[in-house]
């Protein structure tokens, strides 16, 4: 009985102290998720500011074309980046890339605040930039997928960009007040100040390895993650390609269309994304990958068909609610689709992948459309994006074996 009670005992003693780290593990997990959700809202609010860097590049005096060669060097730099970061990223870890990607964006602010004169370190403050974006946000939401659970992974990744959305709104407008009120060096000044605050931060993360995960080899196959994530690269191609198109031309298209403002569009955009993922988080996890998807792909080829016939503000709140839900549901679910296909020692580099996906629609969205735009106007862009959305829709609706993975671990 003796023998039994003691052994009884350390059973007991084992599980209680499983438990207790079991507790202590998940604690250290939500925390990390809060120190992440913190961090990214930072660096995006930093990063978001510089959509008004064009006002300054005008007040010194420059042109069209450099407003676009400068602007236009940060996509490049993080189209061109993101798989080289992606790929170190799974090789050395993932705090010491969040830590280099605040600290460029610092850097580059700063830059920018003591710079009064167009020259050529305003195309280098914009690559340090594409360069800081590639490392910080592949590396942070990979940080992300991996300290929640895979079974609320779609949730977890949407509520992790509700960071980042809030600051397409926020930053502008609280940077137009900043350049109203004090200048453009403290605006910049201040964009740096808030990428100091991702830094910080940044630092609070908690029994994070920085333990190298593996060997590079010596040619360019390390870039390249697995086949088995093309479909969603192929998807979030299609993604950037259809909301590029209305994010760049939608503004001289409204002017067009006789609506003096849009600031609306943005705003009902932001809260329908950001309601959408607070409301419908879950779904992806529950009901599958495809069961949001589909729908969401829908949501997005109605909502820019809505465009063609753009004639009033309401109808403009209208597309943007209809785009918003489909960004908030799109974008997440992607996201976790990817990492669902990925193995877990080349994360970063199919992250990357997915989002390089993205940008390069976004560039190509810009080129096409412009030809487009240029030679028959502006309504056709919108119903062959949408036509692009559709169609991508019934591809995979006819596709029975496509985007079923449903998480359940």
């Amino acid at each position: 009985m003796d023998r039994l009670g003691k052994g009884q005992i350390a059973v007991l003693s084992n599980q209680t102290r499983q438990a207790r780290d079991g507790s202590v593990d998940e604690t250290i997990s939500s925390f990390n998720f809060f120190v992440a959700c913190l961090s990214n809202f930072f660096f995006f609010a930093s990063l978001n500011a510089f959509t008004l860097l064009p006002l300054y590049i005008k007040t010194l005096g420059g042109t069209e074309s450099q407003i676009g060669w400068i602007m236009g060097s940060y996509s490049l730099t993080a189209i061109l980046g993101q798989p080289l970061a992606g790929a170190l990223i799974d090789r050395f870890g993932r705090k010491r890339f969040i830590l280099l990607g605040s600290a460029l964006g610092m850097l580059a602010s700063v830059g920018f605040a003591f710079s009064t004169h167009m020259d050529a370190r305003f195309v280098l403050f914009r690559i340090l930039q594409g360069i800081g974006y590639s490392t910080f946000y592949v590396a942070n939401l990979t940080l992300v997928a991996e300290i929640v659970p895979s079974s609320r992974r779609g949730e977890a990744v949407g509520l992790f960009g509700i960071s980042g959305l809030m600051t397409i709104a926020l930053s502008p407008a609280l940077g137009e007040l900043m350049i109203y009120h004090a200048g453009f060096s403290a605006f910049f000044l201040a964009a740096a100040g808030a990428a100091a605050g991702c830094l910080l931060t940044s630092l609070a993360f908690r029994s994070l390895s920085s333990t190298p995960r593996g060997a590079i080899s010596s040619d360019a196959t390390f870039l390249i993650p697995s086949a088995c994530i093309l479909p969603p690269i192929l998807l979030s191609l299609i993604f950037g390609l259809v909301s590029g198109a209305v994010f760049v031309f939608l503004p001289t298209y409204a002017t067009q269309a006789g609506l003096a403002r849009i600031g609306g569009f943005y705003v009902t955009y932001s809260v329908a994304a950001i309601g959408i993922r607070l409301t419908c988080g879950r779904l992806s996890d529950r009901w599958g990958r495809r069961r949001v998807i589909l729908p969401a792909l829908l949501l997005m080829g109605s909502g820019t068909l809505g465009l063609v016939w753009l004639t009033s503000p309401v109808g403009l709140l209208l597309v943007g609610t209809l785009t918003g839900m489909a960004h908030g549901l799109l974008f997440p679910a992607l996201s976790a689709y990817t990492l669902d296909l990925a193995e877990s020692q080349e994360r970063g580099r199919s992250l990357s992948a997915f989002s390089t996906a993205m940008l390069l629609g976004n560039a190509l969205a810009s080129f096409i459309f412009g030809m487009v735009a240029e030679q028959f106007g502006y309504r056709p862009i919108y119903l062959v994006a949408s036509g692009i959305a559709i169609t991508t829709f019934l591809i995979y609706f006819a596709s029975e074996d496509s985007l079923n993975t449903r998480v359940t671990s």
